[in-house]
């Protein structure tokens, strides 16, 4: 994963960042421009178009790295604008799973439950990162990170609808047995401190 994480930002991100650091936009308009392709995204998947909605998902989580970039580039990094990006972060994958939800209530309920299960470990696999690291503790293990979700989430979209269930089932799995990692692995930093 981390090889496509390189080659993905020496053939897209970096020439992108180029131009937008030339264009001067701010890094947290790139930022709410991540929420309304989350928005978009969000649309086409209460629609049960699933490949339309991968699309914008991958935009969205694009324009997500592009935030970070252009702040480093330009010297705009600031506390605000780090909190702004982790926020709409979380947003952006709720609505992502918010769509799925609408499309599934109407088509098939039984979903519902590994929607629900995906998005909360999706959301603590955050929330254990970001409270260790308040601890001074940077707990990134596990597979599960951002990235890897929203790349399996683009890959059951474009299976469709009937495959995605598996793709949340494996989700629910995975987030969940990495906010565990992270917990064992922070307590563990904890008591050597």
């Amino acid at each position: 994963m981390n090889q496509i994480k390189k080659i993905g930002r020496k053939l897209f991100v970096k020439p992108i960042v180029r131009v937008l650091v030339r264009s001067g936009i701010h890094p947290n308009v790139i930022t709410i421009f991540s929420l309304l392709l989350a928005i978009i995204s969000f649309l086409f998947y209460w629609k049960g178009t699933f490949w339309a909605g991968a699309i914008f998902l991958f935009l969205c989580g694009i324009f997500d790295t592009f935030d970070g970039e252009v702040a480093r580039q330009t010297n705009r990094v600031t506390k605000t604008g780090g909190f702004l990006d982790s926020t709409v972060d979380r947003i952006n994958e709720f609505i992502v799973y918010l769509g799925l939800f609408c499309y599934y209530f109407n088509t098939a309920n039984y979903v519902l439950f590994w929607i629900f299960l995906a998005l909360f470990g999706s959301m603590m696999v955050s929330y254990t990162r970001a409270k260790g690291e308040s601890l001074g503790i940077s707990p990134q293990v596990g597979i599960f990170e951002r990235f890897n979700r929203f790349l399996l989430l683009i890959i059951g979209s474009f299976l469709g609808p009937n495959l995605m269930v598996y793709v949340l089932v494996i989700l629910s799995i995975g987030t969940i047995q990495t906010m565990i990692q992270r917990i064992i692995y922070t307590h563990k930093k904890s008591l050597k401190n």
